[in-house]
């Protein structure tokens, strides 16, 4: 039986309320490509009332927009005065068109006035105070119309049917039937007009249904759709009619499955129609008053309710539906869209506690669901932006979590993690950063975030930056114990391996271990380089590597300084990029840095012309430039490098207060530059003077000089 059908389906194309039919004017259905835009509702105003003909149709289509998605009751007091200015406007014109020439349009403007009534009546619920006055009133104009009418003219026939939908919206189902036979009769036998044949059946079906003659409505129907629903080819108001019957029947699934079916028959202008109809039945039909928590109600029926109330202005009716839906459904992506919609509209209400708490509790409904981390990580998203007096940032950590864990392959597992990251950089918790990192799911290292950037690059550059901010020996061991834990993994021993090549010691026990894991490439190349076994690196780094490469390959020269050349030609190859671990990002190398490499790289002119220059222009910060060249000159073994390094050391040791710690530091390594440069016999008795005249205050120093001394 059709009452019966269960099937779900979706529709393409404009609803249509009341279509007109005239042979001289094209009265049709809306637009079958969209409704009428009701923005210019929403901003107050409609229509420019310049043009009475402008202003008509605007309402009309206004009306269209708003009978399938109500609007505000403020909004919707904005259209009812432009419903009313239209009708005066039309109304002026009745009075203009007395000649018996324009009885054609006087026809024609006798039956937008009648359409216009009819289409403000549907703006309320059926049977609801507003809805039965407002077709009072169309009834009153559609009389009107009928004595001013001819009696053999084509309009008659319309608006006899609007007149017949009048009378069945105001409850009236008598009147209705006897409008509907009288309007068949009007139809002129010469007139080669096409009545609306199926508007005519589908409004006999719903006075049927008013009347309460189910037998007699589902009679009709069979006639139309036989035993499969879904297989017959009708028009929208056919198939609204049925659902006005299924709601009758109350059969909830069946309502349902059909509202899917007009959206997959007649598209979305349609269902939003549809929906409409059904939260007005429901609404009308629990007096207005919200069905308790324990409603067994299809779920599909609550997202249609939440949808009305959201129109209507009423976002926390809205949100409560939505949260109904969303706990009662047993279908994942459906519940999880409904709990994000709910706590959408909570957290716009400061209601974050009641959103988080919804999510939480829907995505452990839906356990295995992948959606369900989309809903846990909104939560987290709100309760951050909420505050503590909402969850704490332990209480946001621990979301984040168990989403890494419970759905490890979804891409909220990836931005959970990503965003723990940050939080973990944000208090310059270097090493539990980079721990993280590690705690992508295997599918996601070769997932790519942007054209330079993937997890594995990120992991690169989460344990670089660790070794650049802490010790570097505490650094490689975290190291070494993470990725070892993970071993089990193919892929985490070439990880291993690239950050091996990139930050550990050539004397690290791992390093042979490793030498062959490396991957193609920049890394393989990284090794042979800091091997001595290659003079340069064609292969570019990963992204944000530059800085740790830069420090690793500094601390490698000043370990054989014979390496200086070639690391610093290549170092002075690097390109620049912005580092992202600080809290003040900066661009990477600065000028300071590269003065030290030319100094390296054998452009030594050039290095001091630089500096002399930054000491002219700044000279507040000549320490920062004596002390970098003074450092770069000293690793080399060349006596005119020691030399220069000399003198670059008396100079910055010239500009610090005597016998501070700085001082004496810049001191000790003048006199090593003395002594490595052919002059140890100056170096000491210098030393020796020092340790009578300014002795240092720390052990260290005191063993530098009388090392010197010595």
């Amino acid at each position: 039986m059709i009452a019966n059908r269960r099937k779900t389906a979706c529709f393409v194309g404009c609803l249509v309320l009341l279509p007109l039919a005239s042979a001289n004017r094209g009265w049709s259905q809306a637009s079958p490509n969209g409704t009428a835009d009701n923005a210019s509702i929403r901003s107050g105003r409609l229509v420019d009332s310049g043009s009475s003909d402008s202003l008509v149709q605007s309402t009309r289509n206004d009306l269209i927009e708003v009978i399938a998605r109500p609007i505000p009751d403020d909004k919707l007091s904005v259209l009812l005065t432009n419903v009313g200015e239209a009708d005066a406007k039309l109304k002026a014109r009745l009075t203009e068109l007395e000649s018996p020439e324009s009885a054609r349009e006087k026809s024609l403007t006798w039956l937008s006035r009648v359409e216009l009534a009819v289409l403000k009546s549907e703006l309320f619920s059926q049977g609801s105070g507003d809805g039965v006055a407002s077709a009072a009133e169309a009834v009153q104009i559609a009389e009107a119309a009928l004595l001013a009418l001819p009696a053999d003219g084509v309009a008659r026939s319309e608006v006899l049917r609007l007149l017949a939908e009048a009378h069945l919206r105001q409850g009236d189902a008598r009147s209705a039937a006897a409008v509907l036979r009288e309007s068949l009769k009007a139809i002129p036998a010469t007139s080669d007009s096409n009545p609306p044949s199926e508007s005519i059946r589908a409004l006999r079906i719903r006075v049927a249904l008013t009347a309460g003659d189910l037998k007699a409505a589902e009679r009709m129907l069979q006639q139309v759709y036989a035993d499969d629903p879904n297989a017959a080819r009708v028009g929208v108001q056919m198939d609204l009619a049925f659902l006005r019957y299924l709601l009758a029947r109350q059969d909830e699934t069946a309502v349902a499955d059909w509202l899917e079916s007009i959206h997959e028959r007649h598209g979305a202008n349609a269902k939003d129609r549809a929906d409409t109809i059904v939260a007005q039945f429901r609404l009308q039909s629990t007096e207005g008053v919200p069905r308790p928590t324990t409603d067994d109600s299809d779920p599909r029926l609550w997202i249609a309710d939440a949808m009305y109330f959201l129109r209507r202005g009423e976002p926390m009716q809205s949100a409560l539906h939505f949260a109904k839906a969303a706990a009662s459904d047993r279908v994942a992506s459906r519940s999880v869209n409904s709990a994000l919609k709910a706590a959408a509209l909570l957290a716009r209400q400061s209601n974050s506690k009641a959103a988080v708490e919804l999510l939480r509790r829907i995505s452990q409904r839906h356990p295995k669901a992948p959606e369900s981390a989309q809903a846990l990580l909104q939560a987290a998203t709100i309760a951050q932006a909420a505050g503590p007096t909402v969850a704490t940032d332990s209480d946001v950590d621990e979301m984040l979590i168990q989403i890494a864990k419970q759905w490890p392959d979804s891409q909220s597992a990836f931005a959970a993690i990503r965003w723990r990251m940050e939080w973990a950089r944000r208090d310059e918790r270097w090493l539990d950063a980079a721990k993280i990192s590690l705690q992508f799911a295997e599918t996601h290292w070769e997932t790519d975030l942007s054209e330079l950037d993937s997890v594995r690059d990120n992991a690169l550059r989460a344990w670089a930056t660790a070794w650049l901010r802490l010790s570097h020996p505490a650094a490689i061991k975290a190291m070494h114990d993470e990725l070892d834990a993970r071993d089990d993994l193919g892929f985490i021993r070439t990880i291993h391996a690239d950050l091996i090549s990139l930050l550990a010691e050539t004397t690290d026990p791992r390093w042979p271990e490793f030498q062959s894991d490396t991957s193609e490439g920049f890394f393989r190349q990284l090794q042979s380089f800091r091997q001595g076994q290659s003079r340069s690196i064609e292969a570019v780094p990963p992204t944000g590597l530059n800085e740790a490469l830069a420090r690793r390959l500094e601390i490698d020269v000043a370990a054989t300084p014979t390496r200086r050349v070639d690391i610093g030609h290549y170092l002075l190859s690097l390109k620049s990029e912005q580092t992202e671990a600080d809290a003040k990002p900066r661009r990477f190398p600065s000028d300071l840095q590269r003065v030290g490499w030319m100094i390296w790289g054998g452009q030594s002119e050039k290095a001091e012309t630089r500096i002399a220059k930054e000491l002219h222009q700044s000279p507040g910060q000549a320490a920062q430039w004596c002390r970098r060249a003074a450092n770069a000159y000293a690793v080399s073994p060349l006596k005119s490098d020691q030399k220069r390094a000399a003198t670059w050391w008396k100079r910055l040791a010239d500009g610090l207060p005597q016998g501070t710690a700085a001082w004496h530091t810049a001191t000790i390594g003048w006199l090593r530059a003395i002594a490595d440069s052919g002059s140890p016999d100056k170096a000491k008795a210098t030393a020796q003077l020092i340790m009578l005249t300014t002795p240092p205050s720390t052990a260290s120093d005191r063993a530098a000089y009388e090392s010197l001394a010595n």
